[in-house]
C-alpha cells in the first residue's frame, strides 16, 4: 500500500512539474544557452528586455544606471552601446581643427624671412671687399711721344709730336662702388635717371659687382663725378685729355697694343667672335671686374677692352693737323666728345690704342665708362 502511494505521488509530481520544465526551456531562449530547436521560434523585439533577462549583463557602467532603464524605449534597429563607442573613438583621435595653429599669411614678411615679398628697388652692395672708395692713381712722368698712326683711320693721322707735363691717372676705370659713394653723398641723378630711362647705371651695379666699371654714364655724369672728387679730396680732378690718355695707354711703347702688335684674347676683354654683336644681351655675361688682365708698363689696367672711356676734349676729325705741341686740348663748340679705348663689344679693328671715335655728350652705353686724371700743377 505504501508503495502504491509513493508511485502515485511521483506521477502526480511529474505531471505538475512538466509545464514548469517547458517554461524553463522557453526562458533559456532569452538567456545565454539557446537550444537548436529554439532558432525556429520568433525572436523577441525588445532588446532592452533581453538584456534584462540575462542575469550577468543586467548592469553596465553608464553613469551607474541599469541599461534596462535606458533600453526600454529603444527600438531593435538602434544599438546605443555602438554609438557610445564611436563617440569615444572621436575623442581620442587627432586634435580638433579649431585647436590647430593657423598657417601664417604668405605675404607677411615677418613670417617669411627667407624671401621678401617686395624686394627693395635699389640694390644694396653687399660685397665684403668692393675696392677702395676713391680711385687709385699712377704717376705719369712728363715726356714727349709720337701721337697718332698711319695704319688706322684717317682721323688718326698725321703722326705728330706731343709733349706732356706730369700727371696722375687712375689705374682702373671708375667702379660701381666708387660711383655709388658719389651718388649717396650728393643725391646725384644721372642723365638716364632724369630721363626716366628703364636702363641706368644701377642696372649693371647689382650685388657682387662693386668692382666692375660703372657704365651707362654720359659726359656730364663723368664730369660731375670729377667735380665732386675734387671737392672732397681738395685735389684737382678731371677727365684725361686725349693726348694724356694715349700717352698713358701706350705705356712707353710705340706698338699697336700695350703688349705688342698682335691682339690676344688672354690680354683683353673684347669681341673676339660673333657671339658679341653690338648691344648683345645680357651684357652682364661680358663685362668683367676692373683689373682682370695684366697692366701695361705704366701700371694701367684695361686700356684695351672691357669698356671705352670718355676724354675731356671736344672732337674734331682733323685736329691732329693743327694740334699744339705742348699739352694739347681740343676745344670746340660742338657737343661731340672724344671717346678712346675699346669695350667688350669692340671687334679687332677698333681695339688699337690710337683708335679715335666720338659720341655726343649725352651718349650712354653699356660698354662706355671713364677714368680720371689728377692734375699736378
Amino acid at each position: 500500500m505504501n508503495k502504491i502511494v509513493k508511485i502515485s505521488f511521483c506521477l502526480i509530481l511529474v505531471t505538475l512539474l512538466f509545464p514548469a520544465a517547458n517554461a524553463m526551456a522557453q526562458k533559456s531562449l532569452d538567456g545565454e544557452e539557446v537550444s537548436p530547436s529554439s532558432q525556429e521560434k520568433k525572436p523577441k523585439k525588445s532588446v532592452g528586455k533581453s538584456l534584462d533577462d540575462s542575469g550577468a549583463a543586467s548592469k553596465v557602467s553608464s553613469g551607474g544606471k541599469n541599461l534596462d532603464d535606458v533600453g526600454k524605449t529603444v527600438s531593435s534597429d538602434v544599438r546605443p552601446e555602438i554609438k557610445t563607442k564611436t563617440e569615444n573613438l572621436i575623442r581620442i583621435g587627432p586634435a580638433a581643427p579649431e585647436k590647430v595653429s593657423p598657417i601664417p599669411h604668405r605675404n607677411n614678411s615677418k613670417d617669411r624671412k627667407d624671401k621678401p615679398t617686395n624686394p627693395p628697388k635699389e640694390i644694396v652692395e653687399v660685397e665684403k671687399d668692393p675696392g677702395p672708395e676713391y680711385p687709385e692713381v699712377v704717376n705719369i712722368a712728363g715726356g714727349t711721344f709720337a701721337m697718332g698712326s698711319t695704319d688706322g683711320q684717317e682721323n688718326e693721322s698725321p703722326i705728330h709730336e706731343v709733349s706732356l707735363s706730369a700727371f696722375e691717372i687712375s689705374k682702373y676705370e671708375i667702379t660701381n662702388h666708387q660711383f655709388r659713394i658719389f651718388v649717396k653723398a650728393t643725391n646725384y641723378k644721372t642723365s638716364a635717371e632724369e630721363e626716366g630711362s628703364e636702363q641706368t647705371w644701377k642696372s649693371y651695379a647689382i650685388n657682387g659687382r662693386g668692382k666692375y666699371p660703372v657704365v651707362y654714364i654720359t659726359y656730364k655724369d663723368a664730369m660731375a663725378y670729377c667735380n665732386w672728387l675734387s671737392g672732397v679730396t681738395k685735389q684737382n680732378y678731371r677727365l684725361p685729355t686725349e693726348a694724356e690718355w694715349e700717352y698713358a695707354a701706350r705705356g712707353g711703347t710705340n706698338q699697336t697694343y700695350p703688349w705688342g702688335n698682335q691682339l690676344e684674347v688672354s690680354k683683353a676683354n673684347y669681341a673676339y667672335d660673333d657671339s658679341r654683336k653690338a648691344y648683345a644681351e645680357p651684357i652682364l655675361d661680358f663685362l668683367k671686374p676692373v683689373g682682370s688682365y695684366e697692366p701695361n708698363k705704366f701700371g694701367l689696367y684695361d686700356v684695351v677692352g672691357n669698356v671705352a672711356e670718355w676724354c675731356f676734349d671736344g672732337y674734331k676729325a682733323d685736329f691732329y693737323k693743327e694740334s699744339p705741341t705742348k699739352d694739347p686740348i681740343c676745344i670746340v663748340e660742338s657737343s661731340a666728345k672724344v671717346v678712346r679705348g675699346s669695350g667688350w663689344m669692340s671687334t679687332e679693328n677698333y681695339c688699337g690704342i690710337t683708335f679715335r671715335k666720338n659720341q655726343p655728350g649725352a651718349y650712354k652705353s653699356s660698354s662706355l665708362g671713364f677714368r680720371v686724371v689728377r692734375v699736378l700743377n
